[in-house]
């Protein structure tokens, strides 16, 4: 496998290339794209602490690499990564249909590898999450402050 760990941070809405939405207020507030194409600061936490313990992390952009690329093929994409275990950041809610569909993809094309969501709103909705998307394999619970597992 090329990495051991492959992070991606979805946009708010899987199809915003192909359906106009308004985004609301809360796209308003935030220095960014409606599609919040900044992924976590928690992003590179987990990379650098990961990767001075040897093992290998990818952070892929799929948001940002999505508004930069209007032709971008999401699904060749994710079908060229390589890695046991995908984790998909759900911080906020505008994120949720986003970050399933992504999750959805990773699993369909990644059968074998672990697909894991993780952030503030998979930490409270954890069963439910768990519960109604079987192509979810674990949530990583908590906060960046707590110890790492």
């Amino acid at each position: 496998m090329g990495y051991d760990l492959i992070l991606i941070h979805p946009p708010t809405v899987y199809d915003f290339r192909e359906e106009e939405r308004h985004y609301g207020p809360v796209g308003d507030l935030v220095p960014a794209s409606p599609i919040f194409d900044l992924y976590p600061i928690g992003f590179l936490s987990m990379l650098t602490y990961l990767a001075k313990r040897g093992f290998k992390v990818k952070i892929v952009n799929l948001a940002a690499n999505m508004l930069l690329d209007p032709q971008l093929d999401v699904e060749e994409t994710i079908r060229k990564l390589d890695a046991p275990i995908y984790g998909i950041d759900l911080h906020w809610l505008p994120h949720v249909q986003g970050a399933i569909e992504v999750a959805r993809l990773v699993k369909r094309h990644h059968p074998n590898s672990k697909v894991m969501l993780g952030g503030l709103s998979s930490t409270i909705f954890w069963e439910e999450i768990l519960k109604n998307h079987d192509f979810i394999d674990l949530v990583a619970l908590g906060d960046t402050v707590e110890k790492p597992v």
